[in-house]
């Protein structure tokens, strides 16, 4: 059975993630509500990234910055698909 799981980052700055995101040509919506089919978790994100294997979504944390949360099924996809957005945001900063 699949578990609701979340992916820390220093990503803090939205449009940034969202030039980033543009760079590798990745479908998202803003401020869309992202919902976990299996947890019944549900909760209005700011970014909601969709592509082929895997939807996961960016939410702010406590410390302020986002963190990637998704189904721990395609967590092996989220994490590569994480790594090249940090890098298109590290160029970009």
């Amino acid at each position: 059975m699949s578990k609701f799981v979340k992916v820390r980052t220093e990503l803090r700055d939205l449009a940034l993630v969202k030039r980033s995101l543009d760079d590798l040509k990745l479908t998202y919506a803003e401020n869309e509500r992202f919902t976990h089919i299996w947890s019944g978790y549900s909760q209005q994100a700011p970014l909601v990234v969709k592509q082929k294997g895997a939807t996961f979504a960016f939410r702010t944390n406590d410390d302020g910055a986002y963190e990637a949360i998704g189904d721990d099924m395609q967590m092996a996809q989220i994490r590569s698909t994480v790594q090249h957005i940090q890098q298109r945001y590290a160029y970009h900063k």
